[in-house]
C-alpha cells in the first residue's frame, strides 16, 4: 500500500498504510525537520515557496500545466556508470535516462563508464535516475569517487562464484556420462535436482542481469549481444528442465551455467579494461579542488575557498595531496609527483625558489605555495574543463562498431532459426524438438555472440588512449586520433608553440621622436590580455616605472593582430605590423626578433623588440614527424624575417610569417579543399579557428581555451615530442581496430556455419566465443603497451 510523502506528497511504497511521517527520500525529510523547528507560519511560508519554485521535487498534479522550461531549475549530473557489458548496454542506459520525466539529455560513454544527464530538480531525482538504472542492473555513481571502480569487482566476483558452481555441475554431470557408457547401472534420482539446485544460483548472477538489459533494449528497438546470451543459455536451460519434469534423460544444466559463466568471464575482463581507463580520468576529475589550506592567526590554519585566493597568497599542502595552484616553492624542499601532467612517475625534488605546476601531487614534505595565478587560469583548471566535456561529448563516431553488432544479431538469430527449421523439415517434429535438434541452434547463438565486433573498436581506443593519457597526451575527440593517420602534413604556429612562450623585451624602437607618452597607453590597451606578448610588454613597463591606469574607452580585439582603442579622438593600436602602414623596421633588429608595434592612426610610432627562444626539442620533433613521411610547415602571426628564421632553425619546409587570424583559416581550407589533411599544432585564441578547419589539431599545455576547445589532442607536458607520439599512437590505433574487425568477421565466418551444421556442441561454442573476444581484448592491450 502507499501513502503520501510528509512534505512532497509523492505516492511511497511500501509504507505501513498509515499517514504520518512517511518520507519518499532522506531529503523530504531532512527538509521537513529543519521545517518543523521553525515558527509554523514561518514554516507554511517557507514550504510554500519551496514547492512554488520547485526546490521541492513532486510529480505534477494531474491536469496541470508542463512547467515552463527553466534554467535555473536545470541541474548536469556527471556520474559514474556500472554494470555496462558491451556498447549496446551504454546506449541502453542512455534511452532509459533520456526517457525519464523531467530528464532534457543524456549521455553514457562506455569507454569510460562514465555519462551526463540534464534534469529539472522540479520533477526529477538523482535517486529516481538511480532508481530506473537499478531494474536494469546499471548502477549509478558519482565519476570523482575511485572507491565506486568496482565494475570489474563485481563482476569477478559473480564470475568465481559462477566457476566454481559450474565446475560443480559438470563433475556431477560426470556421474550421468558415466552411466550411458555402462560404467554406473543407475543415476541417484535427486542429482538431476541437485544439479538444478547449482545452476540457478549462476543464473541469478548471470542470465538474469542479461535478460533485464536485452528486454530493455528490445523495447526500444534494439538487439543486442545479451540478447544472444539469453537464448543461447536460457534454451540449453529449458530443455534441462522439460527433460526434469518429463523424466527424460537429456539434461544439460552444465552447458547452461557454462555458457552463463563463460560469458561473465567476457565481461570481467573488458571490465576490467574499462576500469583502468576510468581510474585515469577520475584522478584528473578529483584534482579540481574546491577548499585550500592556509595559514591562519598563530599556529592555526584556515579553509578558504579556491575562488578567493589570490596570486602572492600562501596555501599549504600536506603529503599525498594534490597541488591546487600554479605556484612556487617558499621555503625548505619537498618532492612531488607531477606523473598525471608529464608521464614521468618518478618523485621531483623542489627547493625555493622552485616552480610547482596545478596537479602535482606532494610525495614528502609540506609544502608552502606562493600562489601564481588564479585557479581558473592554471593548466590543470583548463585540463580538467576540457575532460569533462570529452565525457560529455560520449563515444561519437565509435558507435558504428556497436551498429555492426546490432545489425548483426538479427542475422545470427535468422540463421539459429534456419537451421531449426531445416531440421524440422528434413526429420520432423519431434526430432526438432529434441535436444539433438535444438542445440545446434543453441550453439549458433553462442558462438557468434558479438561481443568481439562490440570491442572491436572500442576496446582499442580504450587501451590507447589510457596509454597516451599515461605519457601525457589528453585524447579530447576519439574522432579526431582516428582520423591521424590520414593526415599528410603538419602545421606548427610559432609563438608559443614552437618558441618556449618566455617573451621577453629587449628594447624599445623608435621610428621617429620618441614618445614616451604612448607607453602608458601601451599598458591600457594590453590592460587584461593573455596573450604571452601582452603579459611581456606589461612586465617590461612596469620594471621601468611607467604608469599603469585602466583603460578609458572600450578596447577592441583584433585576433592574431592586436588590439585597439579610441585615444583623445584618434585610434591607438598595438600588436603587429598589419596594423599600420607599411612600418619601418629597426636598425639592427636581429633576424629571428619578434616586433610589436605602436603607434597612432595606422602610424607607427615604435615598436618592441622581443626575443622568444625555440624550444630545445622543435628540431628533433621536425626531423621525427619527417621520417615519418609528413611534411612540415610553420604558419605565423609573426614577422615573416623571424617565422622564416625560426623554420630554417628547425628544418621545416615551408614558413609563412604575418598571418592573421584570417589568412590561417583561408590557408588551412585551401589545402583541405586541393586534398591535403592537415594536423595543425597551436596554442593562441588566433589559432582556434584554424584548428577546426585542419582534419585534426594538437594544443600544447598552456593553450588558450578557446585553442584547447578546438584541440583533438591536448599535449599536458608541453613537449613537442608530443606531436610524434600522437602520430604513433593514432597509426598503431587504426592497425589496431582494423585487426580487431579482421578476426570478429574471420571468426564468425568460419564458425557460425559449423555450429549451424550441429558439429559444435554449445559449451564449446561459447568458449570459442570467448577465444574471440579474449583475441581482441589481448590484441588492444598489446597496443597499448606499445603506446
Amino acid at each position: 500500500m502507499t501513502v503520501p510523502c510528509r512534505l512532497c506528497g509523492r505516492p511511497v511504497a511500501g509504507a505501513d498504510g498509515r499517514a504520518g511521517d512517511v518520507f519518499c527520500c532522506d531529503g523530504c525529510a531532512r527538509v521537513f525537520d529543519v521545517l518543523s523547528h521553525l515558527d509554523p507560519e514561518a514554516g507554511t511560508a517557507y514550504l510554500e515557496a519551496a514547492r512554488r519554485l520547485g526546490v521541492i521535487p513532486g510529480e505534477p498534479e494531474a491536469g496541470a500545466p508542463d512547467l515552463p522550461a527553466d534554467p535555473v531549475a536545470l541541474r548536469d549530473e556527471r556520474f559514474r556508470m556500472d554494470g555496462l557489458a558491451c556498447p549496446s548496454c551504454a546506449w541502453v542506459a542512455e534511452q532509459v535516462l533520456a526517457a525519464q520525466p523531467g530528464v532534457a539529455s543524456a549521455s553514457v560513454d562506455f569507454l569510460t563508464g562514465t555519462g551526463t544527464v540534464r534534469y529539472d530538480l522540479r520533477v526529477a531525482s538523482a535517486d529516481r535516475l538511480t532508481a530506473a538504472l537499478d531494474r536494469l542492473g546499471y548502477r549509478m555513481g558519482p565519476v570523482e569517487d575511485e572507491a565506486g571502480v568496482t565494475a570489474s569487482r563485481r563482476l569477478t566476483v559473480a564470475f568465481v562464484l559462477a566457476a566454481v558452481l559450474t565446475m560443480n555441475l559438470m563433475s556431477l554431470s560426470a556421474v550421468r556420462y558415466a552411466r550411458d557408457l555402462g560404467w554406473l547401472s543407475e543415476v541417484p534420482v535427486f542429482l538431476p535436482w541437485l544439479e538444478l539446485g547449482l545452476c540457478l544460483p549462476v543464473f541469478a548472477v548471470g542470465w538474469v542481469p542479461a535478460v533485464r538489459r536485452a528486454a530493455a533494449a528490445l523495447r526500444r528497438g534494439r538487439a543486442t549481444m545479451d540478447l544472444l546470451v539469453a537464448l543461447s543459455a536460457g534454451a540449453a536451460f529449458a530443455l534441462s528442465c522439460a527433460a526434469l519434469v518429463t523424466g527424460r534423460d537429456d539434461i544439460y544444466f552444465e552447458t547452461a551455467a557454462g555458457l552463463v559463466t563463460i560469458a561473465l568471464l567476457s565481461r570481467a575482463v573488458e571490465a576490467r579494461l574499462r576500469d583502468r581507463a576510468f581510474r585515469r580520468t577520475a584522478l584528473l576529475l578529483r584534482m579540481d579542488v574546491a577548499r585550500v589550506r592556509v595559514p591562519g592567526e598563530g599556529p592555526r590554519e584556515a579553509w578558504r575557498p579556491v575562488a578567493e585566493v589570490r596570486p602572492g597568497d600562501v596555501v599549504l599542502v600536506d603529503p599525498g595531496e594534490i597541488v591546487p595552484f600554479d605556484g612556487e616553492v617558499l621555503e625548505g624542499q619537498v618532492r612531488v609527483s607531477e606523473a598525471v601532467l608529464t608521464g614521468e612517475p618518478a618523485p621531483l625534488l623542489r627547493t625555493a625558489g622552485d616552480p610547482v605546476p596545478a596537479g602535482a601531487r606532494v610525495e614528502e614534505g609540506r609544502l608552502r605555495l606562493g600562489v601564481r595565478r588564479p585557479f581558473a587560469e592554471t593548466g590543470l583548471a583548463r585540463v580538467t574543463a576540457a575532460l569533462r566535456e570529452t565525457l560529455a561529448r560520449g563515444e561519437g563516431r565509435l558507435r558504428a562498431a556497436d551498429r555492426v553488432a546490432a545489425a548483426f544479431v538479427p542475422a545470427v538469430l535468422a540463421v539459429a532459426g534456419g537451421a531449426w527449421a531445416v531440421r524440422w523439415a528434413m526429420y520432423g517434429a519431434p526430432y526438432a524438438w529434441s535436444p539433438e535438434g535444438w542445440f545446434p541452434s543453441v550453439a549458433v547463438l553462442a558462438v557468434a555472440c558479438p561481443c568481439a565486433f562490440s570491442l572491436a573498436g572500442v576496446a582499442a581506443l580504450t587501451a590507447v588512449t589510457g596509454a597516451c593519457l599515461d605519457r601525457g597526451l589528453l585524447v579530447r575527440d576519439p574522432a579526431g586520433l582516428e582520423v591521424i593517420p590520414r593526415v599528410r602534413s603538419v602545421v606548427f604556429d610559432k609563438t608559443g608553440t614552437l618558441s618556449e612562450g618566455r617573451i621577453a623585451v629587449d628594447r624599445v624602437a623608435w621610428l621617429g621622436p620618441e614618445r614616451p607618452d604612448l607607453l602608458p597607453h601601451v599598458l591600457a590597451a594590453e590592460h587584461g590580455a593573455g596573450h604571452p606578448v601582452a603579459a611581456a610588454l606589461r612586465a617590461f613597463l612596469h620594471e621601468r616605472g611607467v604608469p599603469d591606469f585602466p583603460p578609458e574607452a572600450e578596447i577592441e580585439d583584433l585576433p592574431g593582430l592586436g588590439r585597439r582603442m579610441a585615444l583623445e579622438g584618434r585610434s591607438f593600436a598595438v600588436g603587429a605590423a598589419g596594423l599600420f602602414v607599411a612600418p619601418r623596421e629597426p636598425e639592427g633588429t636581429p633576424p629571428g626578433a619578434t616586433l610589436a608595434w605602436f603607434g597612432l592612426d595606422g602610424e607607427a610610432a615604435g615598436c618592441f623588440v622581443l626575443a622568444d627562444p625555440v624550444r630545445p626539442d622543435a628540431a628533433t620533433t621536425v626531423a621525427a614527424l619527417k621520417s615519418r613521411g609528413l611534411r612540415v610547415d610553420v604558419l605565423s602571426g609573426d614577422r615573416p624575417e623571424a617565422t622564416a628564421t625560426v623554420a630554417r632553425a628547425i628544418g621545416a619546409d615551408a614558413a609563412e610569417g604575418g598571418a592573421t587570424l584570417e589568412v590561417k583559416v583561408a590557408r588551412i581550407r585551401a589545402r583541405e579543399a586541393a586534398g591535403d589533411r592537415i594536423l595543425y599544432v597551436g596554442d593562441g585564441t588566433n589559432d582556434a579557428l584554424a584548428m577546426a578547419e585542419a582534419t585534426a589539431s594538437l594544443a600544447v599545455a598552456g593553450s588558450t581555451d578557446e585553442a584547447l576547445a578546438a584541440a583533438d589532442v591536448v599535449a599536458l607536458h608541453g613537449r613537442l615530442d608530443a606531436v610524434p607520439a600522437a602520430v604513433d599512437a593514432a597509426r598503431r590505433l587504426t592497425r589496431t581496430v582494423r585487426g580487431n574487425y579482421a578476426w570478429a568477421a574471420t571468426f564468425n565466418l568460419i564458425f557460425v556455419p559449423v555450429a549451424a551444421t550441429g558439429a559444435l556442441r554449445p559449451l564449446v561454442a561459447m568458449l570459442l566465443m570467448l577465444l574471440s573476444s579474449l583475441g581482441v581484448l589481448a590484441n588492444s592491450l598489446r597496443a597499448a603497451r606499445r603506446a
